[in-house]
């Protein structure tokens, strides 16, 4: 293809730096594949290059590499150390080729380093120096002795199984596992196809990359006949994937399968083998020339080389050859073929070096291109007949759609279930219809940040890209990553102050993102490295912790595997979970019956309960073991007398904030920006924390109603009596606490019922007086206020319903005398505070 490239320049065209690059540190190998593009095919160059890489050579790669991130803004850089086998580089080699990249990019500029190897050589020694640098490890693999010997032996013809499995064995131990980044496996049509897949599952590896093997037009792939319509790569893959995608857990990622997944929801694409995002990879061959991706040597003779070279180019220099572009214009570069093609955007015409046929070049489609339909086709069937959840793709980039404007169902709650809330009840269904709800907010959430972060704008878009992924193979763990109450808070404080509506604090910035995709590659044990913004002097991982790390960085490195992490920030490493440095948030949990309850006690997060008055620091073990000792006594007052309350407790409140309390009683609050988060001060008896969790549950559940149906007009300004607060309340806030209190008279109703000690018997009689007829009145106000929807016309009638039958029991003389003096007292002090309420707002006691 000739470009022009000035054209495309003067088109609105411009290049994508280059964030991966390849380094040829050794250009022999010890095996002998005879598949091997490099010195099997029709480029053989390698004969012309020096054994190894000289270091002067790695000292101008490091220049032109920190050169190219400064250039262009980036944030973090890929170094792959490829051959050959570059470990006959030899340790100190690879350790001076690391450190002179990482020492020549500047500071905040992160280095992500990994090893390609064949595995022979793999050992303790190489393993420590990788431990060290943080440089992560790949291996290439092709199933069983039998598979793997079909090609990769040694010279000798020997064969290599035994010392990759050594090797592999040392790297999947505990003291490296965190290193081992997945298995290559090239595809062989006589190797069963889930055989091989369950053999490179017994190494456990995180990724697995089927690669089909190197060929053109001119020279097909084994058992490729171009004029068949036969799809023999297609079906072998097509077998694999069933097997993968047919399992409850995801074993492993299968990286062709979640890129093939990603473009099929309208998500660009990672890889060069499908879709057409641009590729971004740069080769410094062992001599320091600039060539293209090493894969197209398989081609011919040459098609990898440029006139470049590090020791006097730099980088930016090859985004303008015509070579690189084409690599980097999407659907420009395909021919007419694909042009017509339903699947092109998908397909992505396929690996580039497979197009090539002479005459033509690279305008033609894959020499794959049956296998690769059959394939795409087959994962479209299977992802539409999956039950689908509210999904990153959902919302995917709008302008890589046909149409801008987003496709979004709206959440819909039956009138039933509606009517159930509004008596007071719902239940475990209607709590779940909530929650998917707050899905979808969440979602929305992070892709207004994503689209209006403005700074740090790559960090933001990696980390959303990372959730993505993370909800493409763990959806689970991507849906409780995001329940967290803070990411709620998190983002709308966010997104606000992006949006201009509010100041910008430090802890809700845009970058917060990438602590979730910290947590998510935690959580799903995938190996990532990310950078995590630091906040007054700690990085806070929401659901797990915070780190704190020492002063003046903005920014702290993640790095992830197996479940384990470490953050690395100013020269200090910090283990998540196991360090002095690491403070973890603690759980309580209690069970009765066999039913468990467990909520995370959130002291740290600076998103929780916002505008409440939380406790200074964090609580003490004293602290802690009266929640403890507190929460188990309570849980059996709930289950065995308010099932349905502890239903929606478990469904409902996953997080508990201390606050701090009054010098008399207690304080609770429920932040309609987090939902599922609930603060209260440290509980003084099983009653009054099991009233406070049934209580603030139904304030949870209102804001999670309201942000589905609106029950009253906008405020007008009106402020009214709330027998439960010392200041006029608008009537949104008169709403939430008429509902919250329906509850606390129903709890109390029932206890008045149960046997107890006299004074708590006296109490349950009172607060069932007092919270019955206070929220009768409440409702009153609400009805004849005028600034109610239709649909909280209905809502505030089931309420006044549910009321009546309460207002019908007979109440013990000194009760009901408790109750009408704790209301009188109330509400002269609010006169006295706020002169006189509304008429017809005022409680009845009659």
């Amino acid at each position: 293809m000739d470009l022009d490239v000035n054209a495309l320049l003067e088109s609105g065209w411009s290049p994508t730096p280059f964030r991966q690059f390849v380094l040829k540190i050794h250009s022999r190998c010890n095996l002998a594949c005879d598949y091997c593009y490099i010195y099997e095919m029709a480029d053989q160059g390698w004969r012309s290059q020096p054994r190894r890489m000289a270091q002067s050579t790695m000292d101008s790669v490091a220049t032109r590499i920190a050169e190219h991130a400064r250039t262009n803004h980036l944030p973090r850089v890929e170094v792959i150390l490829h051959g050959g086998e570059p470990l006959l580089a030899g340790a100190d080699h690879i350790r001076y080729a690391v450190n002179a990249v990482r020492s020549a990019v500047d500071p905040d500029v992160s280095v992500n380093v990994q090893v390609q190897t064949n595995g022979v050589l793999v050992n303790s020694v190489f393993l420590e120096l990788f431990d060290e640098l943080d440089v992560f490890v790949a291996v290439s693999l092709d199933g069983d002795r039998e598979a793997n010997d079909r090609h990769r032996r040694g010279p000798a013809g020997q064969s290599s199984y035994d010392q990759v499995h050594a090797g592999l064995s040392k790297l999947t131990s505990a003291a490296f596992r965190r290193l081992f980044t997945g298995l290559l496996c090239t595809v062989d049509l006589r190797n069963d196809p889930v055989g091989t897949y369950e053999a490179l599952l017994a190494h456990s590896p995180p990724t697995v990359d089927f690669l089909l093997p190197h060929g053109t037009w001119e020279t097909p792939p084994p058992g490729r006949r171009v004029d068949s319509e036969d799809t023999p790569y297609g079906d072998w893959l097509i077998a694999v994937f069933d097997r993968w995608h047919g399992t409850r857990e995801r074993e492993t990622r299968v990286r062709l399968f979640e890129e093939i997944i990603r473009l099929v929801r309208g998500r660009p694409s990672r890889s060069e083998v499908v879709g057409l995002s641009p590729v971004a990879v740069v080769v410094i061959e062992t001599d320091g020339a600039i060539e293209q991706v090493d894969s197209l040597k398989s081609a011919y003779d040459g098609a990898t080389r440029t006139p470049l070279h590090v020791g006097s180019h730099a980088f930016d220099a090859a985004l303008m050859l015509p070579s690189i572009a084409a690599r980097q214009i999407g659907e420009r570069a395909l021919s007419h073929e694909c042009h017509s093609c339903e699947i092109r955007r998908v397909c992505g015409g396929g690996l580039y070096p497979h197009r090539y046929r002479p005459g033509t070049g690279f305008a033609n489609p894959s020499v794959y291109c049956r296998d690769l339909f059959r394939l795409i086709k087959h994962v479209e069937r299977a992802m539409s007949s999956r039950d689908r959840r509210p999904r990153f793709s959902d919302i995917a980039r709008p302008a890589e759609r046909q149409s801008p404007a987003m496709t979004l169902t709206p959440h819909l709650l039956p009138r039933e279930m509606f009517l159930e809330l509004a008596a007071g009840g719902g239940g475990r269904n209607a709590v779940e219809h909530l929650w998917t709800a707050q899905d979808s907010k969440r979602l929305l959430l992070l892709r207004g940040i994503r689209d209006l972060a403005k700074d740090d704008v790559s960090r933001v878009r990696h980390a959303y890209d990372l959730l993505a992924d993370v909800q493409e193979t763990a959806p689970e763990v991507a849906r409780a990553v995001l329940r967290y109450p803070t990411v709620a808070s998190w983002g709308l404080r966010t997104l606000h102050a992006l949006s201009g509506h509010t100041p910008s604090v430090r802890w809700a910035s845009a970058t917060g993102m990438a602590a979730l995709g910290a947590v998510a590659a935690i959580r799903s044990g995938r190996g990532e490295t990310i950078e995590v913004p630091v906040v007054n002097g700690a990085v806070v991982l929401p659901s797990l912790g915070r780190a704190l790390v020492p002063g003046g960085s903005r920014f702290a490195v993640v790095h992830t595997g197996d479940g384990e992490a470490e953050i690395n920030c100013g020269g200090v490493t910090i283990r998540v979970g196991a360090d002095p440095l690491w403070e973890g948030l603690r759980r309580i949990r209690a069970s009765h019956r066999g039913v468990e309850v467990e909520f995370v006690i959130d002291d740290l997060d600076p998103g929780r309960m916002l505008g409440a008055s939380r406790t200074d620091g964090r609580l003490s073990e004293a602290e802690l073991h009266q929640w403890v000792s507190t929460l188990q006594p309570a849980w059996e007052i709930l289950l065995d007398r308010h099932r349905q309350v502890s239903e929606e407790i478990i469904s409902l409140v996953t997080v508990l904030t201390p606050l701090l309390g009054p010098e008399n009683g207690t304080s609770s609050a429920t932040s309609k920006l987090a939902f599922g988060n609930i603060g209260l001060s440290t509980p003084p008896d099983p009653h009054s924390f099991a009233v406070t969790l049934a209580h603030e549950s139904q304030h949870t559940k209102l804001s999670g109603l309201l942000d589905l149906i609106p029950l009253i007009e906008p405020d007008d300004g009106n402020r009214y009596y709330a027998p439960w607060r010392d200041d006029p309340r608008p009537l949104g806030g008169l709403l939430q606490g008429a509902y919250a209190h329906m509850s606390i008279a129903a709890f109390w109703g029932v206890e008045r019922q149960e046997w107890h000690e006299e004074d708590l018997l006296l109490r349950a009689h009172t607060e069932f007086a007092r919270w019955r007829d206070g929220t009768r009145g409440a409702i009153r106000a609400l009805r004849s206020s005028g600034r109610l929807t239709a649909e909280g016309e209905l809502f505030t009638a089931t309420m006044a319903d549910t009321m009546v039958a309460m207002c019908d029991e007979d109440v013990p003389p000194e009760a009901t005398r408790r109750a009408r003096v704790s209301a009188d007292r109330h509400l002269a002090g609010w006169r006295h505070r706020n002169g006189e309420p509304l008429a017809g707002e005022l409680p009845s006691l009659a």
